[in-house]
């Protein structure tokens, strides 16, 4: 989902001479971030400036009941990648969430807030962070939230669904947050990393509703 709008947003011309980027987008099909070996070749193969890492296990119920795989996509996966740039001396962006936080805080979450997550899905997701601050340098950790788009399964797709079908939905509203488009997330990646003004940042569209918003 956001992948796919990245791919798009950076390939738009900025110019009389076209994109500032030679993008190389890769499906999960094309690359398993779990290989280690496979992710070392692919890297070193193409030599990017900067590897934008969107891939990751998002299902947070899944998650719960499959733990192991969070970690390994998650975390194990994010390792994977931040190595094989330190090796070739590549940047890297890593997209994180919010679930690293308990949300227990009545206010939105800022940077140097302290992480503490609830969830495997967001522990899986802290230990990415961790992994790519330790190994690398140059790195972007990007923070953002509730993430819909044209392209794959999200909620606001999922509730539209639901809306057609039936004729009543039960929706929890103690759960707030900023749902972000993707394309619009995509073009503010765009903006930040023509600063190289390396570090984490929190991204997410302006506003907040609970899900029964």
């Amino acid at each position: 989902m956001l992948g796919s709008d990245l791919v798009k947003v950076l390939s738009l011309p900025t110019g009389r001479y076209g994109s500032e980027h030679d993008i190389v987008g890769l499906s999960h099909r094309e690359l398993d971030i779990t290989n280690k070996k496979d992710v070392d070749i692919c890297i070193s193969n193409n030599k990017p400036d900067m590897v934008i890492h969107a891939a990751a296990y998002t299902d947070v119920d899944g998650c719960e009941s499959n733990r192991d795989l969070a970690f390994k996509v998650n975390a194990e996966g994010a390792k994977n990648v931040a190595s094989a740039c330190r090796v070739i001396g590549s940047a890297m962006v890593y997209i994180s969430t919010d679930y690293v936080f308990n949300g227990i805080k009545n206010a939105p979450y800022m940077e140097e807030d302290k992480t503490f997550s609830t969830n495997t899905y967001g522990e899986s997701k802290l230990l990415g962070e961790e992994h790519v601050s330790s190994i690398l340098k140059d790195y972007y950790i990007v923070r953002t939230s509730w993430l819909f788009g044209k392209n794959g399964k999200n909620f606001v797709e999922t509730i539209l669904r639901l809306a057609r079908e039936k004729d009543e939905l039960r929706i929890v509203n103690d759960q707030v947050g900023s749902p972000t488009y993707t394309f619009d997330l995509a073009k503010a990646i765009k903006v930040l990393i023509s600063k190289r003004s390396f570090g984490c940042y929190h991204v997410s569209n302006q506003g907040f509703c609970s899900w029964y918003d």
